[in-house]
């Protein structure tokens, strides 16, 4: 019965101990831990390195370097002459011109061609052509050489009616200022097919002169590169308008053989208006030296009339001394001589 007792009195308090020590533990986690955090330091800000700002990238036509601006009045120029497929000029200078362009591609090795031999060329536009690439028609102005036109299509002139050759000029011509700011003052007739009512309506209505050729490579029939560059430099003289086409791959290769043959020749390449205005200096010059020779001549005979005549007599000459003449003397008489009376 003791030893029931006391096992009964050791399990008691070992319960006893356990529940005490549950609650305990229950009373510690009802309590809120508490952590000792270091505090962190705030990072400095990086700073980013600024994005490159790249420049705008100028949309350009798809068809040409740059989209000029429309003019919206362009300049008007005085015209040079009526009727021209040579100029007669006595300095060596000669144009080189180019017909149905303005070609995308060939158009503008043409003008790198030119510049880099620092020569000038005069491009006869179609209008079809000008209105798809008015950029580069922009650019070869602005190079310095001269656009003149070609109607609007390539009509045969003095076959078509008048109606449609004025609408194909003025078309031609009002678009070509627009871009350029200035007039056209040339033209040239497809196939050169013109008449003299022609050509005075082109001066006195449009301000332009009807611009020929005298040396014609024939470029348009392909005859090889070597025929063509012999033909352009063997045939041109001072003065010479040279025909040309800048819508053929074999003319473009041809350029240059063109330029440096003609430059080694002597000649000097500008553009056709160039070579009118060079003729008229050297013809007003010539006429300016003459007329100061014939003043100056007029001036020599009047100063010699204008002289005052001498009235001193002129001194005499001294006379010659007489060589002595000789008398003759009488025969000696003799006594036969005498007659007694």
């Amino acid at each position: 019965m003791r030893m029931n007792i006391g096992k009964f009195l050791i399990c008691t308090a070992s319960i006893l101990g356990l529940v005490a020590c549950q609650q305990q533990d229950q009373q510690q986690d009802a309590q809120p831990a508490t952590a000792v955090v270091n505090p962190v330091p705030a990072p400095e800000p990086v700073s980013k390195p600024k994005p490159k700002v790249k420049p705008p990238v100028k949309k350009l036509d798809k068809k040409s370097s740059t989209t000029p601006a429309l003019v919206a009045q362009p300049v008007s120029l005085r015209p040079l002459g009526r009727k021209v497929s040579h100029v007669p000029v006595k300095g060596k200078y000669v144009a080189l011109t180019f017909d149905d362009g303005p070609h995308p591609a060939y158009s503008r090795r043409a003008i790198n061609i030119l510049n880099r031999y620092g020569a000038k060329g005069t491009f006869f536009m179609l209008g079809q052509n000008v209105n798809k690439y008015k950029g580069i028609v922009a650019d070869i102005a602005a190079a310095g050489h001269e656009i003149g036109v070609h109607t609007w299509s390539h009509i045969k002139m003095n076959s078509a009616p008048m109606a449609r050759v004025n609408k194909e000029i003025s078309n031609t011509r009002n678009l070509i200022g627009r871009i350029t700011g200035t007039y056209p003052r040339v033209m040239r007739p497809p196939y050169g097919a013109t008449s003299n009512t022609l050509v005075n309506h082109m001066h006195d209505s449009y301000g332009m002169a009807s611009i020929l050729w005298d040396v014609d490579t024939r470029d348009w029939r392909k005859p090889g590169v070597g025929k063509v560059i012999s033909t352009a430099v063997n045939n041109a003289k001072p003065g010479s308008i040279i025909l040309v086409h800048d819508i053929h791959a074999s003319t473009i290769s041809a350029l240059e053989g063109i330029v440096t043959g003609l430059q080694a020749r002597g000649f000097k390449l500008v553009t056709v208006s160039e070579l009118m205005q060079i003729a008229k200096k050297e013809a007003a010059e010539e006429a300016a030296a003459k007329a100061a020779a014939e003043e100056a001549a007029k001036a020599a005979a009047a100063l010699q009339t204008q002289q005052p005549q001498s009235t001193e007599q002129p001194a005499a000459e001294p006379e010659q001394p007489q060589e002595p003449v000789e008398q003759p003397t009488a025969p000696a008489l003799k006594p036969e001589d005498f007659i007694l009376i």
